[in-house]
């Protein structure tokens, strides 16, 4: 399994300051909520993806192997 890593998360003021330029008025704690509800988000999204590829590789090596044993087969 993959090791977690720490990142660098983006801080509250930061969050407020970028909003506010989108007219968007929060303070930091709604700023806060707004992060943590996308980070939440961004990780099922990043699961989900690497989910997908994982299953994608394992498919792929299935069907390698089907292929290797009916040309054994027909040998």
């Amino acid at each position: 399994m993959m090791r977690e890593e720490e990142i660098d998360r983006i801080t509250p003021q930061k969050a407020m300051e970028l909003l506010r330029k989108d007219g968007i008025d929060v303070d930091a704690e709604q700023a806060k909520s707004v992060l943590d509800f996308l980070y939440e988000m961004a990780e099922i999204v990043v699961d989900t993806y690497l989910d997908k590829q994982k299953k994608r590789k394992f498919t792929l090596t299935k069907k390698r192997e089907n292929k290797f044993k009916q040309s054994i087969l027909k040998s």
